[in-house]
């Protein structure tokens, strides 16, 4: 894999060796980020991954990003990807909803991106997870909870709604914002 744009465009990032880590495809990625300019903004990561969408965050400048990851193999895969990128990182290996739980209490955050495993009933608790941490946001913050096509989150929780659904084949992106 291969960031897509910004300061670190076509530098390698390692996979990790867990054969059910899915990646947002290359072009899913670089339209993320052509919609939303990640300068200066606090970013957190949940289902990491190869640390992927982080990479590419701070290849365009982003503030600082959290990624929440609960496989170890994992986190040493993204602190090996992410040792030769300049920037504030976190990585927090724990489970989603105990992340959630304690960096509400600490933390804001200028964009949310979720990519929960595909087909794992994970989408939904995700998107409740998140619908009960609203504060988790800063003012004008965005979530983007990646789907595929056979499952949507729902289009409102309590406190956020959909405010944006993009479809690149069958990976789904799809942004929330608060209720004022």
């Amino acid at each position: 894999m291969k960031i897509t744009g910004g300061k670190y465009a076509r530098m390698n990032i390692s996979s990790v060796s867990d054969k059910r880590t899915r990646y947002t495809p290359a072009i899913v990625r670089e339209a993320l980020f052509n919609m939303i300019n990640v300068e200066g903004m606090d970013i957190l990561e949940l289902f990491g991954g190869s640390g992927i969408i982080s990479a590419e965050a701070l290849s365009r400048s982003a503030g600082s990003v959290t990624i929440v990851e609960i496989s170890k193999s994992s986190c040493d895969t993204i602190r090996k990807n992410l040792e030769r990128i300049d920037g504030k990182i976190k990585i927090l290996n724990l489970d989603f909803r105990i992340a959630l739980r304690r960096l509400v209490q600490k933390q804001k955050f200028d964009l949310v991106f979720a990519d929960p495993p595909f087909g794992t009933g994970l989408l939904i608790e995700t998107f409740n997870e998140i619908d009960r941490y609203p504060d988790i946001l800063n003012k004008d913050g965005i979530i983007v909870i990646e789907s595929f096509e056979k499952e949507l989150p729902p289009d409102q929780g309590r406190t956020i709604y959909l405010s944006n659904r993009k479809t690149y084949g069958d990976v789904i992106l799809n942004f929330y914002e608060k209720m004022d």
